[in-house]
C-alpha cells in the first residue's frame, strides 16, 4: 500500500550526498584507527591495550546511546 519497492526489485539505490559524506568518513576514520590504534599495538603484542581501547570505545558509545535516551 505505502510501503517503498524493496531494492531487489529493480529499483536502483541512491546515494545522497549525506551518506556518500557519511561512507567516506567511515572510511578515513577506519583507517585512522587502524593505523594509529589497532597495528601499533599489535606489533608491539599489546593485546590487552587494544582490549582497553576497545572497552572505551564501547563505554563512549553506550554514554551517548544513554545520554540521548533521557
Amino acid at each position: 500500500m505505502g510501503a517503498p519497492p524493496h531494492p531487489s526489485d529493480g529499483a536502483a539505490i541512491r546515494l545522497t550526498g549525506r551518506g556518500a559524506f557519511t561512507t567516506i568518513a567511515a572510511l578515513v576514520l577506519l583507517t585512522v584507527l587502524l593505523g594509529a590504534v589497532v597495528l601499533p599495538a599489535m606489533s608491539r603484542g599489546g593485546f590487552v591495550e587494544l582490549l582497553g581501547v576497545a572497552a572505551i570505545c564501547l563505554a563512549v558509545l553506550l554514554g551517548e546511546r544513554w545520554l540521548r535516551s533521557r
